[in-house]
C-alpha cells in the first residue's frame, strides 16, 4: 500500500499538528497523546500498532531496535531521522511521502532522512 493508504499511530514525540496535517489528507491517524498513552513503553506502543495494523510514526530509533535486534512484531515503522524535527519540517517530509508512488508492505521499516529514504521489509528479510 502507498503512504496515503497506510494507517498510522503517531509516537508521543510527533507534533499534534503533524497528526492533524495527515488527517486532513485522509490518513487514518491515532495519536499517542490523544489516547493518554504517553510514558508507555515503546514495546507496548509497537504491540498496539501491530494489533491495529498501523505504522508507528516516530523520531525514536528504539522502535527499529526492537524490531530488528529483538525481533519484536511490528506492522511497520516510519522513523523520521531528521536534523530538524520542528513541525514544519516534519510536515514537509510527510507531504513528500504522500507524493511517492512506492508501496510500503506491512513489516516495512522506513528510515527517512533529509536527502534519502531507506526501506527494509523484515518479513522478506526473515524468509
Amino acid at each position: 500500500m502507498k503512504f496515503c493508504e497506510i494507517r498510522i499511530l503517531t509516537d508521543e514525540n510527533i507534533s499534534p499538528k503533524v497528526a492533524a496535517f495527515l488527517r486532513e489528507r485522509g490518513i487514518d491517524v491515532i495519536d499517542v497523546k490523544e489516547k493518554n498513552w504517553q510514558g508507555k513503553e515503546d514495546e507496548e506502543i509497537l504491540d498496539i500498532a501491530y494489533q491495529e495494523q498501523r505504522f508507528v510514526l516516530t523520531h525514536d530509533s528504539d522502535f527499529g531496535t526492537l524490531a530488528i535486534n529483538e525481533g519484536k512484531q511490528n506492522y511497520g515503522i516510519i522513523y523520521l531521522r531528521l536534523r530538524s524535527v520542528n513541525q514544519h519540517n516534519v510536515i514537509k517530509v510527510c507531504n513528500h511521502l504522500l507524493q511517492l508512488d512506492t508501496s510500503f508492505p506491512s513489516g516495512t521499516i522506513l528510515v527517512v532522512e533529509e536527502t534519502r529514504i531507506r526501506m527494509r521489509n523484515l518479513e522478506i528479510d526473515n524468509i
